[in-house]
């Protein structure tokens, strides 16, 4: 029986792994394809990129001049905002803090400007619903404006706006999401302690981009060009960076959601709610990956608690949706697509845990080799070949070689793995403390010990 089970859950591997290639292949085709079609334009929209901060004056400067040269440089219907809180005023007492530095930026920076959150509580959507209603508040934000978010180590392509504006003027869409490269500073991690580890997360979130993110974005885009009536519509969710609004979407939505853990997550879920397309970005941010293995756990653990609280979405959506039954239904639905990605984050590394020493115990050298064979496959294979496909479109990996990579890769990939799972469990203990009321739901902020730059 419990051979039986264990050979499903290897052919399981298999099909995974197949699965993943072929999304893979079939995102990287479009992103190509996509990239080709665009006809550059020197001409971008009336936008407004807001990047929250907190206790990251090291990066500020940096960021500050590569917005400038890549988004701002010649145009001047592009400005960049950084959004300080004052709650790092708490924490930090040196005199050149995050708060400081922005000002200094906003002073010397044409088309760079300073808002100043006050409250002493609050996240980042606190700092982007100030910022939002301010800017509007002072006739900044217009009906034709595009509002784009970014984190201060964000690094998107320099095509980016261009990309997006023209789909805005040309379009019925009103909501564009950007993916991520997690592989910007790749060559920084090699060289750090437990690097085969870091190496093998930065490469399975890139592959998490092209494979996942992108490829549901699509099938989203494909299915609402159909109908918008099927209860079956595809799930899509946005992520924290890289997201592009207008400024009804704004309103419509009601801002940024304060209440839940992950604000990104339910606005997700709310704009497939609405009907909304969330249309993916063939320009990718060329991010950085958690420098080390405990920062590298407690985000997993964050990014965790988005899809664990998706009904907790959907109860708080309701009131505001239509009383219609297909649509709470379908809102039901969508939850529990978003509530899978939960389970199947802890059910993968589980089961690759329970037929590896279900085949030990039964001593079983075949079936043994068989899990091995499938789980390291699964592991290994999606990661590299979404590296190998993007790698041309990081700067940063000119100077990697990939044999270096591949190598950092099989040697750290399970671990990686396994830590993945475990990020779920830190993720669910946290969650049952707060339900309990032992513990709050504020997101524990991703230190980074090395800047590549």
């Amino acid at each position: 029986m419990l051979e039986s089970l264990v050979a499903i859950i290897t052919l399981g591997f298999v099909y995974e792994l197949v699965s993943w290639c072929y999304r893979i292949a079939y995102s990287y085709h479009w992103v190509r394809q996509e990239r080709s079609r665009h006809r550059r334009r020197r001409i971008a929209p009336q936008t407004l990129i807001l990047i929250p901060v907190l206790f990251e004056s090291d990066i500020l400067e940096k960021t500050t001049a590569y917005f400038r040269d890549v988004f701002v440089a010649g145009r001047d219907n592009v400005s960049v905002v950084f959004i300080t809180a004052e709650k790092e005023k708490l924490a930090v007492l040196a005199p050149d803090d995050t708060i400081a530095v922005a000002k200094r930026m906003a002073d010397g920076n044409r088309n760079f400007l300073h808002l100043h959150f006050p409250g002493r509580d609050g996240k980042m959507a606190h700092q982007l619903n100030y910022a939002v209603r301010r800017l509007i508040e002072n006739g900044l934000i217009g009906e034709k404006t595009l509002i784009g978010i970014y984190n201060a180590d964000s690094r998107p392509e320099p095509e980016t706006i261009a990309w997006v504006g023209y789909q805005l003027e040309s379009g019925p869409y009103r909501v564009f999401q950007q993916y991520g490269l997690y592989t910007g500073n790749l060559s920084n991690l090699e060289r750090l302690p437990n690097r085969s580890v870091l190496v093998a997360a930065a490469l399975w979130q890139t592959r998490w981009s092209l494979g996942f993110e992108i490829f549901n974005a699509l099938k989203q885009r494909r299915f609402c060009r159909q109908s918008d009536r099927r209860l079956n519509n595809p799930f899509n969710y946005c992520i924290g960076h890289g997201l592009f609004v207008t400024k009804d979407i704004f309103l419509k939505t009601g801002g940024f959601n304060e209440s839940f853990h992950n604000e990104d997550a339910f606005l997700g879920l709310q704009l497939c709610d609405m009907g909304e397309t969330i249309v993916p970005v063939p320009y990718f941010d060329i991010s950085e990956s958690p420098d080390s293995v405990g920062a590298l756990y407690k985000q997993k653990a964050n990014w965790f608690l988005g899809p664990l609280q998706a009904f907790s979405y959907a109860n708080n959506i309701w009131p505001r949706s239509s009383p219609a039954l297909f649509r709470k239904i379908r809102l039901l639905a969508l939850s529990g697509k978003l509530f899978s990605h939960a389970l199947f984050w802890i059910a993968g590394p589980t089961l690759m845990v329970f037929v590896i020493v279900v085949s030990l115990a039964k001593l079983n050298a075949t079936l043994l080799l068989s899990a091995v064979a499938a789980s390291f496959a699964f592991l290994i294979v999606p990661g590299y070949l979404a590296y190998a496909l993007t790698r041309d479109f990081c700067p940063a990996h000119r100077n990697i070689k990939d044999r270096a990579i591949l190598g950092l890769l099989a040697k750290g990939v399970t671990i990686c793995y396994l830590l993945h799972g475990a990020s779920a469990y830190k993720g669910l203990v946290k969650y049952a403390r707060f339900l309990i009321g032992r513990t709050n739901m504020e997101k524990e902020k991703t230190e980074m010990k090395y800047r590549t730059e």
